[in-house]
C-alpha cells in the first residue's frame, strides 16, 4: 500500500513541474509572437524537436533570410537543439479558408526564431514581421 501511495504521489508531483514548466515556455512563446503582434490561441498543436544544422544548405539559408526580416538570425545557433512549438493563428490580415500556423524555435527554453505559415502545398510562409512589413 506504502509503495502505491509513492508512487501515485511521485507521479503527481512529477506531472505538477511539467505543467509549470510547460506554462511558462507557453507563456514566453506567446509574448514573443506578441511582439510581432500576432494573436495566437492559448495552447501550442504541435511540439517537435529539431537540430538546426552546423552548416546551412540551401532551405536554412532561406529561412535564416527570413528571420533577418524579423530582425533574428539563427547564426549562432548552428548545431544546437531546438524545440518548435506550434500555434493557430488568430488575426492573420487576409481572409483565406487555411489554418494560419506561427512557428516558434526555442533553445534552452528561449525563443530564438519562428516564421507565419500554412501547411498546403501551394500555401506560403512568411517572417514573424509581416504585419509590420508585409515579408
Amino acid at each position: 500500500m506504502l509503495y502505491y501511495v509513492i508512487t501515485v504521489a511521485v507521479i503527481i508531483i512529477l506531472g505538477a513541474v511539467c505543467i509549470v514548466f510547460a506554462s511558462d515556455e507557453n507563456e514566453k512563446n506567446i509574448d514573443f509572437l506578441k511582439s510581432y503582434g500576432w494573436e495566437v490561441e492559448q495552447y501550442c498543436i504541435e511540439r517537435e524537436e529539431v537540430k538546426i544544422p552546423v552548416v546551412f544548405d540551401d532551405t536554412y539559408n532561406n529561412y535564416n533570410t527570413l528571420q533577418k526580416f524579423a530582425g533574428l538570425d539563427l547564426a549562432p545557433y548552428k548545431g544546437k537543439a531546438a524545440l518548435r512549438y506550434t500555434y493557430i493563428v488568430k488575426n492573420f490580415p487576409v481572409k483565406t479558408d487555411e489554418t494560419i500556423r506561427a512557428n516558434v524555435l526555442c533553445v534552452n527554453g528561449n525563443p530564438i526564431a519562428g516564421d507565419v505559415m500554412t501547411v498546403n502545398l501551394d500555401g506560403f510562409m512568411y517572417s514573424l514581421s509581416y504585419l509590420k512589413t508585409g515579408k
